[in-house]
C-alpha cells in the first residue's frame, strides 16, 4: 500500500515538475492607443458635429477591432502550445495510471495467500 502511494506520488511529481519550471513572470500587457471620440454631441447638435463624432467613433471602434485581432494573432501560438502541453500531460497521466494499475494487478496476483 505504501509502495503504491509512493509510486503514485513520485510519478505525479515527475509529471508536474516541468510545469513548475516553465513559468516566467508575465510582462505588462500591451495597451491600445485608440482615441475615444468623446461624448455624443446630442441630437440637437449640428450635422457637421454629428458627422465628426460619427467619424471619430468609427475610427475608434476600427482601431479597437484591429488591436484585438492583432493581440489574438500574437496569442494564438501560445494558446496552441499550452493546449499541446495539456494534451501531453493528460496522455502521460493516463499512461502512468495504467502502469500503476497494472503493477497493482501484478502485485495482487503474485501475492502469497495465507
Amino acid at each position: 500500500m505504501n509502495r503504491t502511494f509512493f509510486c503514485t506520488s513520485l510519478l505525479t511529481a515527475l509529471a508536474l515538475a516541468p510545469l513548475a519550471h516553465a513559468q516566467t513572470p508575465a510582462a505588462e500587457p500591451p495597451k491600445h492607443n485608440c482615441e475615444r471620440p468623446g461624448d455624443f454631441p446630442g441630437r440637437l447638435a449640428s450635422t457637421e458635429k454629428l458627422r465628426g463624432w460619427q467619424k471619430n467613433y468609427v475610427a475608434y471602434t476600427d482601431c479597437l477591432k484591429k488591436f484585438i485581432s492583432d493581440q489574438q494573432a500574437l496569442a494564438e501560438p501560445h494558446i496552441k502550445a499550452g493546449n499541446a502541453a495539456i494534451q501531453e500531460y493528460n496522455n502521460a497521466t493516463k499512461e502512468f495510471n495504467a502502469a500503476i494499475d497494472a503493477a497493482k494487478e501484478n502485485a495482487s496476483n503474485t501475492a502469497p495467500s495465507n
